[in-house]
């Protein structure tokens, strides 16, 4: 359960309640682009409307549970996402018994066997680590995927492209990147 926008003909309302029904109302390839940020696995306890943690996504037992409830509202995505439409997936990370998860991967895997094709790994670059740990790095980035349904989709880089402030210069020596 989280919060989806929901589009009409001329506006835009919230609804908040299961993705995966709120999603179902809406009519197939009618949409452009998705993005999305789902809860995490066992990060945070999320409840539903009647204080409930029955049904919500992120407070499955297994990772495969977890997978199997995000695949059902994913499913809902790839039917109303256009054929030339993208979606954009951020997921984090979790370690249980100091083992490295790989949800987002598993994720991924999930719907690249559900015919999605993976066309981006993004690593979102967050400058600090979250958690302190003493017997390995911290985690610094999160991955954020972009999939379509076909080869044919549409994608400006140019819209979302940041246009440096100064040129590449040199200092003391060292070449100072403009990014």
């Amino acid at each position: 359960m989280f919060e989806s926008v929901l589009s009409g003909t001329s506006s835009y309302h919230f609804a908040v309640g299961n993705s995966a029904e709120l999603l179902s109302k809406i009519p197939d390839n009618s949409i452009d682009c998705v993005i999305t940020s789902p809860p995490y696995w066992q990060q945070r306890i999320y409840e539903d409307f009647d204080g409930a943690l029955t049904d919500v996504i992120g407070m499955e037992d297994t990772p495969e549970q977890y997978v199997e409830n995000l695949m059902k509202v994913i499913k809902e995505v790839k039917r109303i996402l256009k054929q030339d439409g993208t979606f954009w997936l951020n997921l984090g990370d979790k370690f249980v018994d100091k083992c490295l998860m790989g949800m987002p991967w598993r994720v991924a895997i999930a719907m690249q066997d559900d015919g999605w094709i993976l066309r981006s790994d993004i690593i979102w670059d967050q400058m600090k680590g979250t958690q302190s740990s003493k017997d390995r790095f911290r985690d610094m980035y999160e991955h954020f995927f972009q999939f379509v349904k076909s080869k044919r989709y549409y994608f400006d880089a140019d819209a979302v492209r940041i246009v440096p402030q100064v040129d590449a210069h040199e200092a003391n020596g060292t070449i100072i990147s403009a990014t």
